[in-house]
């Protein structure tokens, strides 16, 4: 790989990102909440999970994740209970608020769907395969550095 490539890429990660955050961070903060809030919210309007997993799809480390959603429960938008076989194990589920507030969002969100729906069959699958193409390359980078903290 050239350095024109090496700089693309990085160019490419730093534009996918400020971008995303320009598009989703209105329709959060509406609410009054993060991207990465409104993350754990779709997630738990998925299936209850346990911090752990919030951990893992949100990318923070357990003790974040856990601050997250603590505040998450005082703000009323989600509830912690202990499990009854294992009083160690703690499953955060939506509350009728966090419920509420996700589908707000998720109808919000809607209208950038639909607004890909109105582009050209070919480009919406030549959109798809760049995504998972994209996705691909992320998921192989993680796994080639796991627990490498020393890149940077």
């Amino acid at each position: 790989m050239n350095e024109d490539d090496r700089i693309s890429i990085l160019t490419v990660f730093q534009t996918l990102k400020t971008k995303t955050a320009r598009l989703l961070e209105p329709v959060v903060q509406a609410e009054g909440l993060t991207p990465l809030q409104a993350c754990v919210l779709f997630q738990l309007s998925q299936q209850d999970a346990a911090v752990g997993g919030i951990s893992e799809v949100t990318g923070m480390g357990q003790a974040n994740a856990s601050s997250l959603c603590k505040k998450l429960e005082r703000e009323g938008f989600l509830s912690r209970s202990r499990g009854t076989a294992d009083g160690r194990v703690v499953t955060l589920s939506l509350t009728s608020k966090g419920r509420e507030t996700a589908e707000r969002i998720q109808r919000r969100l809607d209208h950038y769907l639909e607004l890909l729906d109105a582009l050209p069959d070919g480009t919406q699958e030549e959109l798809r395969r760049g995504f998972q193409a994209a996705n691909q390359m992320l998921d192989y980078l993680f796994e080639q550095t796991k627990g490498d903290h020393d890149l940077c």
